[in-house]
């Protein structure tokens, strides 16, 4: 399937394109195919669509989970502010890029099923390289003021 803007990826390949040219270490990003390149934006899209987001979807009948109704608390301009139901929120779109680039420069991340970080039977030790997180930092510090509960799983009971 083709990429298509709201229906598959929150980017197209030409907004990603001009996002990569100002920010640094974009060697993946530049080298790849431009099949390899909408191949990561639509996977990028595709997993936001598995976590829980703030609000709610401003139609039951469109394709992505953005655009959404509903308040976050934005750390830039310090307050609550509505969500624009008209558009997908930047921090979106600017974390689907960083994403996207994630996943092409770490082929197989999304193939993982584990991790052994040492390795020892008798005298013979392997000591193997743990792979990079899923969810890079900068991706989790974009989306984490959209996520609902910013992302943490507790609760609490007053009593």
């Amino acid at each position: 399937m083709a990429l298509t803007k709201g229906t598959n990826s929150y980017v197209t390949q030409a907004e990603a394109d001009a996002y990569f040219e100002d920010r640094l270490d974009v060697a993946a990003w530049t080298s790849a195919t431009d099949a390899l390149k909408e191949q990561a934006l639509i996977t990028a899209s595709g997993y936001f669509e598995t976590f829980r987001w703030v609000g709610t979807a401003v139609s039951d009948t469109q394709d992505l989970v953005f655009p959404r109704l509903g308040e976050y608390f934005d750390p830039r301009l310090g307050y609550r502010t509505n969500l624009d139901s008209t558009i997908v929120p930047p921090r979106i779109i600017n974390a689907t890029c960083e994403l996207a680039y994630h996943f092409l420069n770490n082929d197989g991340l999304l193939d993982n099923t584990g991790t052994v970080t040492r390795l020892q039977i008798s005298s013979i030790q392997l000591d193997i390289k743990t792979e990079p997180a899923t969810i890079p930092l900068v991706v989790r510090n974009l989306i984490r003021p959209l996520l609902f509960n910013g992302g943490r799983n507790v609760w609490w009971r007053a009593n």
